[in-house]
């Protein structure tokens, strides 16, 4: 990884060149902690002060995934169900008409997954995150809260994510703000990290600018508002990383104790597919994408199962990438209006994807090591009648013993005698295994049965070329 780090800081300062953006920071998080950060430009171009290692950012919709982390704390800790009406945890909702007469009830779960049938609303709702209670409760009286019935399709809200900061106040019995800074903030260390974006401004701060016709101009800096658990976090690199380490650190499930703030089953839920998939931008090919709680995934053909999330407002831009199958974190933040930061952090996964060893598969459990040496004694002998104890109870109905011998009879000829090489899991109930053989290798795939002694339900096999 540090071999990646020069190439990293060169590309930030062509991005940040490239796309007219003052001031950029980023980091790297590799193994639970922040292993490089960079920066490049201004957060003050009036000043002339440039952007450093503890300069905060607002992040904006980055926020998501920390406002649906304290829904699930609440729910773990039992004084709140994702499947409740939401006018459960937030009463003046009962009186809000549904769009249709078949409409389901809107709960917590719709919301968190843009389910809840609102509209898409970023360019209004970056321009809202100071509302106060008093307006909240007006949007709520008479606002129109539905654009179709929820659960019927992905569209992305944030005034969904607004009304699940209000359930959170409620059903915390303090401000959503002071939940999440005494749930996650304050566990992990993050002192710098704020929803109070004008408090944070008088220190270390990357003022947020926008670009019109080649003349730079500063954004208002939107106050801390009722509506901030939709995207009203500032943060820095250094913070940042520390929540990014931690969310990294609940992959793989394992038996270890839990350390952090939040059980680790419930970090690796918000990043499920919640929502249907959906194109990223249709004009561009791109792998698609299905939205967990607060946190998209992606299944990207080089970078493995990837988690992101990106967060713009009036003067930022900001984006999250965390390559789970590596431990790897990247997040970059910009100060001019809506910067493309999500092409940052892509370009520096690219950096350092070939510098990262994958993380070893699981260990293969005893059944499946179980199963595959009696498949080697099979294999080895001709006869899959020798593997009859660990076969299940469909497996010679499905392919009877004259043809499952005539294969290994094949593969036998082709290969000669094998032993086992390696055995990896891909869960307790299955596994891959290589056996090097006398004139080449051979691998296969077992997977086991749900019953009592768990016995192979199926198998194949794929000469290695």
């Amino acid at each position: 990884m540090a071999s990646s780090f020069a190439a990293i800081d060169t590309a930030l300062a062509a991005f940040a060149g490239e796309h007219r953006i003052p001031g950029i920071a980023a980091g790297i998080v590799q193994d639970g902690r922040l292993v490089h950060a960079a920066t490049v430009g201004l957060a003050d171009i009036e000043g002339g002060r440039k952007v450093g290692p503890d300069t905060a950012f607002r992040i904006a919709s980055m926020t998501k995934n920390m406002t649906a982390l304290a829904v699930l704390v609440l729910r773990d800790q039992g004084r709140l169900a994702l499947d409740a009406p939401l006018a459960t945890y937030v009463p003046q909702f009962a009186r809000v008409p549904l769009p249709t007469r078949d409409s389901p009830a809107l709960t917590l779960r719709h919301l968190l997954s843009h389910l809840g049938g609102q509209v898409y609303d970023d360019p209004w709702g970056d321009r809202v995150l100071g509302m106060t209670p008093a307006e909240l409760d007006a949007l709520i009286a008479d606002g129109n809260l539905f654009a179709r019935p929820p659960g019927v399709a992905f569209e992305y809200s944030n005034t969904g994510y607004g009304l699940i900061g209000r359930a959170i106040t409620n059903v915390a019995g303090m401000p959503y703000q002071a939940y999440i800074a005494r749930t996650i903030l304050e566990p992990l260390g993050m002192t710098r990290t704020t929803f109070d974006a004008p408090a944070a401004s008088r220190g270390d701060y990357a003022w947020p600018y926008r670009l019109d016709d080649g003349q730079w101009s500063r954004e208002r800096i939107e106050p801390d508002g009722e509506v901030g658990a939709m995207g009203g976090l500032a943060t820095t690199v250094p913070d940042y990383a520390r929540y990014v380490a931690f969310l990294l650190g609940a992959w793989p499930a394992r038996d270890d104790p839990e350390t952090g703030p939040v059980r680790r089953s419930s970090v690796r839920e918000m990043g499920l597919f919640h929502a249907p998939p959906f194109a990223p931008d249709p004009q561009k090919p791109a792998p698609p994408s299905a939205y967990g709680y607060g946190l998209n995934d992606t299944a990207d053909p080089l970078l493995g199962r990837v988690l992101h999330h990106a967060g713009g407002l009036p003067g930022y831009g900001s984006h999250v990438l965390m390559m789970i199958d590596h431990g790897v974190g990247i997040m970059a933040f910009g100060n001019r209006t809506y910067a493309p930061m999500s092409s940052l952090t892509g370009r520096l996964a690219e950096v350092v994807r070939p510098t990262l060893p994958a993380r070893p598969p699981p260990v293969a459990s005893r059944a499946v090591v179980r199963a595959v040496e009696a498949i080697v004694t099979a294999y080895n002998a001709g006869r899959i009648e020798l593997a009859k104890p660990v076969l299940a109870v469909n497996f010679l109905p499905d392919m009877p013993a004259r043809f499952r011998d005539r294969e290994l009879a094949e593969l036998k000829q082709k290969l000669g005698e094998g032993r086992i090489e390696k055995i990896d899991g891909i869960h307790a109930l299955g596994g891959r295994f290589t056996l090097f053989c006398e004139h080449g290798r051979l691998q296969g795939t077992v997977l086991l049965s749900p019953e009592p002694g768990a016995g192979i339900q199926r198998l194949t096999f794929m000469v290695e070329s």
